[in-house]
């Protein structure tokens, strides 16, 4: 029973699906992908539990056979082989695996496919399509909001909804760690219904992976199609299709467009090349980086000085060319959250919209209403 595959396909197939493998699972199965050879198609799966992939790709099949391999050990072994093309074949007595080239020849033990999970069924009552490219920028633009260890469960998970703006329906990643919270709106215009989804962080991220692969074979749309707790996307690129699923979480994403969390009335706006904002806040972290990587910022006479405070380390202050609009202001901000912001920008300058130094601002690419940063300010103790 053996297949005869292209080595950079097959590495590539399985850079994927390892995404999906359980890294800690007790049970061995879960460390395994799924492998099925089948009239003229290589079949891979791969499921944590929480989410699962499958993987459809075209090779030369001489005799059928279905297995589970050890994803990591398998994945080492390709990843040596230099040769263009592999052979591999089962023993479905033993279920032992060969891996033959023109340089190797490896045996390696699997499990029973007859013991692998089952993937959920996918979803079939609500479909959209989406752009691909959009789904790798709108996870992008707001991942970097919310980290892995968190007190509440649902601010590590990111929010994906449609919402009415300008007589179109946008849609929306939002992500947050309730210090600060992203918001990204696509440029393109969708015609769904109303829908408000919460998807884990890992997930997503192995789903933007895909996404991002997707693109660089020019497969321009993903389709989506999603219940109460599964989503699936459903990706046709070149030569493989990948269907990807996750579990949704059933919560109440935070009412983030309250004026209280997410202002919409300024009293200052101020406006800054980014380039010299990031190179000022790294200056002061030399002081604060322990210490919430504090700065303040106080504007006058065109001017934003940049300072440290006083610390143990006693202070440092910065300035830089600053365009305002409207009353001076000073704040205290943490750093990070202003650098994490300009890694993602599209612009040259950053613009911060001020209510005061208490309420939330928010931070935004210059003449970009579709992708906002909000961020709590920082009293300095």
């Amino acid at each position: 029973m053996k297949i005869i595959i292209d080595v950079a396909k097959l590495n590539d197939i399985i850079d994927i699906s390892s995404r999906f493998v359980a890294k800690n699972a007790t049970l061995p199965i879960l460390q395994n992908i799924y492998m099925k050879a089948s009239i003229d198609s290589l079949v891979v799966r791969a499921t944590d539990m929480e989410k699962y992939v499958e993987i459809e790709a075209p090779c030369e099949v001489k005799l059928e056979w279905a297995i589970t391999i050890n994803a990591k050990m398998f994945s080492d072994i390709i990843k040596s082989i230099e040769d263009s093309q592999v052979e591999i074949s089962v023993d479905q007595q033993s279920q032992v695996m060969t891996i033959k080239s023109w340089k190797d020849n490896f045996e390696i033990p699997g499990i029973s496919a007859s013991e692998y999970v089952a993937l959920p069924d996918v979803p079939q009552d609500n479909k959209l399509t989406l752009d691909t490219q959009w789904l790798s920028n709108g996870i992008e633009k707001v991942e970097y909001s919310v980290t892995e260890k968190n007190f509440s469960p649902v601010l590590t998970w990111i929010l994906m909804k449609s919402k009415e703006e300008e007589w179109n329906r946008k849609l929306v990643f939002v992500w947050t760690d309730s210090f600060r919270l992203t918001e990204f709106k696509t440029n393109s215009t969708i015609v769904w219904d109303d829908f408000s989804l919460i998807i884990p962080k890992t997930s997503i991220l192995d789903i933007k992976k895909i996404s991002d692969y997707a693109w660089e074979k020019w497969a321009e749309s993903v389709q989506v199609k999603y219940s109460t707790n599964l989503i699936a996307f459903d990706f046709d690129i070149d030569w493989m299709k990948i269907l990807a699923t996750t579990l949704l979480i059933q919560w109440n994403f935070p009412d983030y467009e309250r004026e209280e969390v997410m202002p919409t009335k300024f009293n200052t706006t101020l406006i800054m090349n980014k380039d010299d904002c990031e190179k000022a806040i790294k200056k002061i972290w030399i002081l604060t980086r322990d210490i919430n990587n504090f700065i303040q910022i106080d504007i006058s006479d065109w001017t934003a000085a940049i300072t440290s405070w006083k610390t143990d380390k006693w202070t440092w202050k910065t300035n830089i060319p600053v365009l305002v609009e409207w009353e001076p202001v000073s704040f205290g901000i943490n750093g990070r959250y202003i650098t994490d912001f300009i890694r993602t920008m599209d612009t040259e300058e950053i613009v911060f919209n001020v209510v005061d130094n208490q309420r939330p601002l928010i931070v935004q690419n210059k003449n970009d209403k579709n992708y906002n940063c909000v961020i709590r300010p920082l009293i300095n103790g």
